[in-house]
């Protein structure tokens, strides 16, 4: 019998939370969820543990699961899809086979499972829909009741990816809470009418303020650094080829307009290597003093430092977005995948969103409009207490559990 087994409701404060995610992720906007999904856990239900889970078994920042992935994923896309499944399949099944009972140790403690935030539910090569079924497979060995939280969800699942995330449906699955509504479409779209329907349940990066503390901007724009590749590659059927174009023409045309800037990018070795490539060349607007070029940050913090500290941000990556936001910073997001123009319409800031393919002059007017305009700062308090009583929602399984 699991811990508590026997208990009746419980005190929101005794409450042990499992999190499954990617806290580890060189992409530190998946720590950043993270780490802000457990200070909103802290803020709903005051002394509640959240253990978090790396849904691709790390266990620290910085452990490397997979060498070169630049190369691996370049040699996976001139693969036929059949066998890029079947390799994809060999290795992660023997990776999740050896954190399983790991995983299972951690679980047997818990009071509720929750698996999210993030782009969870998107299927290239299997990778996620592997994931999530073993960790539904391990809730539901455990006896231990699920909610899904703030996840994202494109329209891209195999056959087989939807099979594998239908193991959802043989855990206790008692909530689906998705952070935009066209997640929500695609999950109706792909998932059927089994299992919860989902609502909207708001992403924990929007609480990115609160969790790491005020931080004041200087002068410059930060221009968030991504490598193409790595961003065709998670993009959605249809958007595979929006990344083509660089940054360079939009970073050489702001500085011509006046602009100071700083370009980072969020830790991942691919995006540190495409911001040193911007950055050599850009040689001479550093030596002017126009650029700046900071580290690639090692950390969450880090990163929503680097984010919060900006007057303004254009990114690709969601999650310096979303930071952005959080921050009361003027923000235009990149078009490369829905999810990015989702989170810019669902904040009321569609007029930010760059359409893909946009061309420099175009995207700069853009931020030049969007820092004109007044930041919608009350829009952005109601956004974080629906963060909160989304939390709230996905773990009322476990503050309302009855007594066996």
């Amino acid at each position: 019998m699991r811990r508590g087994s026997s208990k009746g409701a419980r005190a929101p404060g005794d409450l042990r939370i499992v999190q499954f995610g990617l806290p580890y992720s060189p992409n530190l906007g998946d720590g950043i969820i993270s780490e802000c999904l457990s200070y909103g856990v802290a803020r709903v239900c005051s002394g509640a543990r959240v253990d978090a889970i790396d849904l691709s078994t790390r266990s620290d920042f910085g452990e490397t699961v997979v060498r070169n992935r630049r190369l691996a994923l370049k040699l996976l896309g001139a693969l036929p899809r059949p066998i890029r499944h079947r390799l994809v399949k060999h290795r992660l099944r023997a990776m999740l086979d050896a954190a399983a009972p790991g995983w299972a140790g951690i679980v047997a403690d818990a009071d509720m499972v929750l698996i999210g935030g993030g782009q969870l539910f998107s299927d290239a090569d299997l990778n996620f829909p592997l994931k999530i079924a073993r960790a539904a497979e391990v809730a539901r060995d455990g006896g231990v009741p699920v909610s899904v939280y703030a996840a994202g969800v494109a329209h891209n699942w195999s056959a087989e990816g939807t099979a594998l995330y239908r193991t959802l449906l043989d855990a206790d699955l008692r909530a689906v809470g998705l952070r935009d509504g066209p997640s929500i479409d695609a999950w109706r779209a792909q998932f059927g009418a089994a299992g919860p329907d989902p609502v909207l349940m708001r992403d924990p990066g929007l609480l990115a303020r609160g969790c790491y503390g005020p931080v004041a901007a200087d002068t410059r724009i930060g221009l968030c650094v991504s490598d193409p590749a790595i961003l065709r590659y998670h993009a959605d059927r249809g958007t595979e080829g929006v990344a083509k174009q660089g940054l360079a023409p939009l970073a050489q045309a702001l500085v011509a307009r006046g602009h100071r800037l700083r370009l980072f990018c969020n830790g991942a070795a691919e995006d540190a290597a495409a911001l040193q490539d911007l950055a050599h060349e850009l040689q001479d607007a550093q030596r002017s003093g126009d650029v700046e070029v900071a580290d690639p940050p090692t950390r969450p913090n880090e990163l929503a430092q680097l984010a919060g500290g900006c007057s303004a941000l254009v990114a690709h990556r969601l999650h310096a977005c979303i930071v952005g936001y959080a921050y009361r910073r003027p923000v235009v997001g990149l078009g490369w995948d829905k999810k990015v123009e989702s989170f810019f319409a669902s904040v009321g800031q569609g007029a930010a969103f760059s359409p893909a393919g946009e061309p420099p002059d175009a995207i700069i007017a853009r931020l030049e409009r969007t820092i004109t305009q007044p930041f919608d700062a009350e829009r952005a308090e109601e956004i974080e207490g629906e963060v909160l009583a989304g939390l709230r929602s996905a773990l009322a399984p476990a503050i309302q559990a009855p007594a066996s």
